[in-house]
C-alpha cells in the first residue's frame, strides 16, 4: 500500500507541521526534518553496530512473520527491515505522509495514523515484532500505549523493542555547569512539553510500565551518546558525530525541530529571542572541554503465552 492522502500540512515560524490532528505532535515534517530523521537512523545504526533489531522475534520463523513500526517517520527503518526479511509483512504507521512511494512489495505504510488513537485496525495477537523508536514527546500515556502494543503481539513469541534517547544532559566530571545553557534548554523543553501533556522527558518507569502491561523477559541496554568528539574511543566518536549533526548542526536544525513549537506555543517565547538562545546551546554542545552526553535506552520484552 502506497502512502495515502493526508490533510494539508501548515507552516509556522519557518517550519512545516503535519495537518492531521493539527497540533497534537509538535515537531516538524518538512524536508529538513526528514533529512534529520534519516541521519538519526544512521546514529542508531552506528550505536547498534548495524543490527536492525535485537530481539529473538525473527529468528527461524520463516514466512508469515508480521512486523509493525509505530511512528515510522520517513520509513527508513521499515524499508531496511523489509529488505532484510523479504518474506515478512512489514507495516509502518505515522501521522505524516512523508514516506517514499517506491517500496518493497512486503512493505506498506498506513498514514495518517495516530497510535494514541482509540482504535487500531491492525490485527490483535498477530505481530511478531513491534518496533517503537523516539516516541518521547508524542506520548501522553505510556501504560495505555504498552497495553495496545501487548494486545497486538503474538502470544508467546511476540516481542516489543522500544528505543529512546534520554535527552537529560549528563556529565560525570563536572565540566557541564549547573548554570549551562544546555541544562536550561532541557529544563525549558521538559516544562513546555509537559504543559502540552506530551512530555519529552524519558519515562523512568519504563520497566514497571512494561511489566504492568503483562510483558515478561524485560531487558534494558544503555548506550552513551556524547554531544561531540570529546571521548577517545573511536566508536563513541562516530556516534558523537551523528549526534552533533542531528542535534547541534545549523543545517539539520535539530535543536529548532525539537524546541520551536514547544517554546513558542507553550512558553510564549518569540522567535527573535528563541534563536539567539539556541545558538548558545549549540555552541556548548560543540565545546569539547564540556564532556556531556545523552543515553540511548533499548528495551525488549516478550508477550507470554497466556
Amino acid at each position: 500500500m502506497n502512502p495515502v492522502a493526508a490533510p494539508a500540512d501548515y507552516d509556522e515560524n519557518g517550519r512545516t507541521y503535519h495537518g492531521y490532528r493539527r497540533g497534537i505532535y509538535m515537531y516538524p515534517c518538512d524536508e529538513i526534518e526528514k533529512e534529520r530523521m534519516d541521519m538519526m537512523h544512521q546514529l542508531f545504526d552506528t550505536a547498534f553496530n548495524q543490527v536492525l533489531q535485537s530481539t529473538p522475534a525473527l529468528k527461524g520463523r520463516g514466512q508469515n512473520q508480521r512486523i509493525l513500526d509505530l511512528g515510522c517517520g520517513t520509513g527508513i527503518w521499515a524499508l531496511d527491515i523489509a529488505d532484510a526479511y523479504p518474506e515478512a509483512e512489514v507495516i509502518g504507521v505515522d501521522l505524516s505522509n512523508i514516506q517514499p512511494a517506491q517500496i518493497a512489495p512486503n512493505l506498506q505504510f498506513r498514514v495518517p495514523f495516530d497510535y494514541e488513537g482509540a482504535l487500531w485496525t491492525l490485527g490483535e495477537n498477530s505481530f511478531d515484532l513491534i518496533h517503537l523508536q523516539m516516541a518521547c514527546g508524542s506520548v501522553s500515556n505510556w501504560n495505555e500505549l504498552y497495553n495496545k502494543i501487548y494486545r497486538h503481539l503474538t502470544p508467546g513469541s511476540g516481542w516489543i523493542e522500544h528505543i529512546e534517547m534520554d535527552l537529560t544532559p549528563r556529565c560525570d566530571d563536572g565540566s557541564l555547569p549547573a548554570s549551562s545553557h544546555i541544562r536550561s534548554w532541557y529544563n525549558y523543553l521538559v516544562d513546555a512539553t509537559s504543559r502540552a501533556s506530551k512530555p519529552i522527558a524519558y519515562n523512568q518507569y519504563t520497566r514497571q510500565s512494561l511489566a504492568a502491561a503483562g510483558f515478561i523477559d524485560i531487558s534494558e541496554r544503555v548506550i552513551r551518546v556524547p554531544y561531540n568528539r570529546w571521548p577517545t574511543d573511536p566508536r563513541e566518536r562516530k556516534i558523537a558525530d551523528w549526534h552533533t549533526w542531528t542535534l547541534a548542526d545549523e543545517t539539520c536544525q535539530g535543536l529548532e525541530a525539537l524546541s520551536m513549537a514547544p517554546f513558542t506555543r507553550c512558553l510564549n517565547w518569540r522567535r527573535e529571542e528563541f534563536e539567539p538562545f539556541l545558538a548558545l546551546v549549540r555552541t556548548e554542545m560543540k565545546t569539547r572541554r564540556i564532556h556531556a552526553y545523552n543515553n540511548i535506552h533499548v528495551w525488549t520484552a516478550r508477550k507470554p503465552q497466556s
